[in-house]
C-alpha cells in the first residue's frame, strides 16, 4: 500500500473540516453535525466513529470502497502520530434535486508526522456526496484531484 493513496483517501474524509457547529433543526444543520464528527473522528484517530460515518455503499472515483477505505485509514493511523488538515475555499449545500443530498466541495492541505516537524504534506481538490439514511448523513462518493 502506498503512502501517496493513504494521503489520497484522508484528504477527502477530512472534508468535514469545512462545516461549523451543528444543530438538529433542518437537513443542512445534520449535514454540518456529521460533517464535524467525522472531523473529530479522524482528528482523535478513531476509525470506528468515521466508519459509522460512511455510507453502506461508500465509494470514490479512485476505486476505494468502505473496506478497502477502512484499511488504508488504519495504515495511516499507524504511519503518522500527527495529523495536519487546512481547508480553504469550501462550499457545501444541499441537492436541490434530491432532498436527502448534500454535496461539499474545497482544496484540502494535509500533513502527516511522527513529531512536530511534517514528513508528508498534500494538497487536494476534493468533491463529496452525502446521502440521508433515515435520519443520519452518510458519506457516500468522494471525489479528488
Amino acid at each position: 500500500m502506498h503512502v501517496r493513496n493513504v494521503f489520497s483517501l484522508l484528504a477527502p474524509l477530512l472534508l468535514a473540516t469545512w462545516l461549523p457547529g451543528c444543530g438538529k433543526q433542518d437537513p443542512g444543520s445534520a449535514l454540518e453535525a456529521a460533517a464535524s464528527a467525522l472531523e473529530q473522528g479522524i482528528s482523535q484517530r478513531q476509525p470506528k466513529s468515521v466508519m459509522q460515518l460512511l455510507h453502506q455503499d461508500f465509494s470514490t472515483s479512485h476505486g476505494l470502497d468502505r473496506q478497502s477505505a477502512h484499511q488504508q485509514m488504519l495504515a495511516l493511523f499507524l504511519r503518522y502520530k500527527n495529523i495536519g488538515v487546512l481547508v480553504v475555499n469550501r462550499q457545501c449545500g444541499l441537492d436541490k434535486g434530491f432532498y436527502d443530498r448534500g454535496h461539499c466541495s474545497a482544496q484540502v492541505g494535509i500533513s502527516g508526522a511522527q513529531g512536530l516537524i511534517p514528513e508528508r504534506a498534500e494538497l487536494y481538490r476534493v468533491s463529496t456526496t452525502w446521502q440521508l439514511a433515515g435520519k443520519d448523513w452518510k458519506l457516500l462518493d468522494m471525489s479528488w484531484e
